[in-house]
C-alpha cells in the first residue's frame, strides 16, 4: 500500500471528551479541534480503555491527513504525561 498524506500515521494527542460502555468521543488538535469522534472500544487496547476518563489526554498514531472521520485510524495507544 502507497503511504500518502491522508494514510500517513502521525503520533498526535487527543483529549477524552466523554467515555461510555461502547467506546470515546474524542477531540484531535492536529485534525479538528471542534469535531468530536467517536472511538469504539473494539478499536482501544482493553487496557487503555479501562483507565480511560473524561479530560485524560493519549497520544496516539492517527492518520491526521484524512478528510474525513470515517478515514481516521488510530494505533499505538499511550498515556500522556501532560
Amino acid at each position: 500500500m502507497k503511504i500518502t498524506p491522508t494514510t500517513k500515521m502521525w503520533r498526535t494527542l487527543i483529549r477524552i471528551e466523554s467515555v461510555n460502555k461502547s467506546g470515546v468521543y474524542v477531540i484531535i488538535p492536529g485534525w479538528s479541534v471542534k469535531t468530536k469522534v467517536f472511538i469504539d472500544k473494539k478499536n482501544i487496547p482493553p487496557v487503555i480503555f479501562n483507565a480511560m476518563t473524561e479530560g485524560g489526554r493519549y497520544h496516539v498514531q492517527c492518520n491526521i491527513g484524512a478528510e474525513c472521520l470515517e478515514d481516521l485510524r488510530f494505533n499505538n495507544w499511550e498515556k500522556s504525561k501532560l
